[in-house]
């Protein structure tokens, strides 16, 4: 089966209880991974872990906004929704990463690959320092939806370390540490060439809702509809590898990886002070002439063992067609 597209990726999962058991996670195929300069890893058999990142979604809002339709003088509204993941403990969050990585290495080994000590390359890691686990990270998903997540590396690699491939969607980062995330990969590059050792490099981004977006400049009105879909986001989740000949490739998630089970309840919790306040300010803004605003919060309360064990599948399909595509060496 092909990766599935957004607008597929919540096939079966409501917005209330999910009732139905775990299910296999999408099988991703070569062409959901857009790959640059693969070849660069043909014939590599030598490889070292230089990090393995999960950012776990806490909150993500999504909004859309309508421009009042072809003749309209004003703005149709703005509609928009926040969902928050809760249920979910930093014990839980360091025991889905363990085990995403423990798969990775596993896979790595299997599919040949010699991975060699970390201590050296650490070593070589001037000017670049790991970052504190579970520390919030801002993201932008998408022009109109921007989210916040935790990040998460192994507890046998210590902090988390992003290099300057991961970081185009990253918000809220400081100088110091961009500037170690370029000295990173400089480094990574470096250390590749000098030992023979391909160095690799996984981030991934773990979404806990799917939103659907309907507005434009030329609508009426806009709207979010806001559904559960535990998913590893397209775009944002990666795999880098710095190459011995000094390239250095990126694999890409272009679909979502996604798996439908029962992972909690997710329902709309938009409080009646908000509602009030909101229907408050739209009579003021229609009035005004500006339309109207709609804004709703959901949650996803989560039973927590399931929810590791759906991360985990998502994570092994994931690190399956990465390695599959980096062995192939296209």
């Amino acid at each position: 089966m092909a990766g599935i597209h957004r607008r597929q990726m919540t096939l079966g999962l409501g917005a209330a209880a999910l009732l139905a058991p775990i299910a296999l996670p999408t099988v991703v195929k070569a062409q959901d991974i857009r790959v640059q300069n693969g070849a660069a890893m043909a014939g590599v058999s030598q490889v070292v872990i230089g990090s393995f990142v999960v950012a776990f979604l806490t909150e993500r809002t999504d909004s859309a906004r309508a421009g009042g339709g072809l003749l309209g003088g004003g703005f149709g509204g703005r509609s928009s929704a926040r969902s928050t993941l809760a249920g979910v403990t930093d014990a839980e969050f360091q025991a889905a990463t363990d085990a995403a990585y423990a798969d990775f290495l596993t896979q790595l080994q299997t599919a040949g690959y010699q991975v060699a000590d970390r201590a050296a390359w650490v070593a070589a890691m001037t000017r670049s320092s790991p970052e504190e686990n579970g520390r919030e990270q801002g993201l932008i998903m998408a022009r109109e939806s921007r989210a916040e997540s935790r990040i998460f590396s192994p507890t046998a690699l210590g902090g988390p370390m992003i290099p300057r491939e991961s970081l185009g969607h990253l918000m809220g980062r400081g100088m110091g540490q961009n500037a170690s995330g370029v000295h990173m990969s400089m480094n990574s590059q470096t250390y590749a060439r000098e030992t023979g050792q391909a160095v690799l490099s996984a981030f991934y981004v773990v979404d806990f809702a799917n939103a659907e977006t309907y507005g434009g400049w030329f609508r009426n009105s806009s709207a979010v509809s806001v559904q559960a879909g535990l998913a590893l986001v397209p775009d944002l989740s990666m795999l880098i590898a710095f190459a011995p000949n000094r390239r250095i490739v990126t694999a890409t998630l272009k679909e979502p990886v996604a798996v439908g089970g029962d992972f909690g309840t997710f329902a709309e919790t938009t409080s009646s002070g908000h509602r009030a306040a909101e229907i408050a300010t739209n009579v003021i803004g229609v009035l005004g002439g500006i339309g109207t605003r709609s804004s709703k919060r959901f949650t996803m309360q989560a039973d927590p063992d399931r929810w590791v064990q759906g991360v985990q599948q998502l994570s092994t399909a994931a690190n399956t067609s990465f390695l599959q595509t980096i062995r192939a060496g296209r």
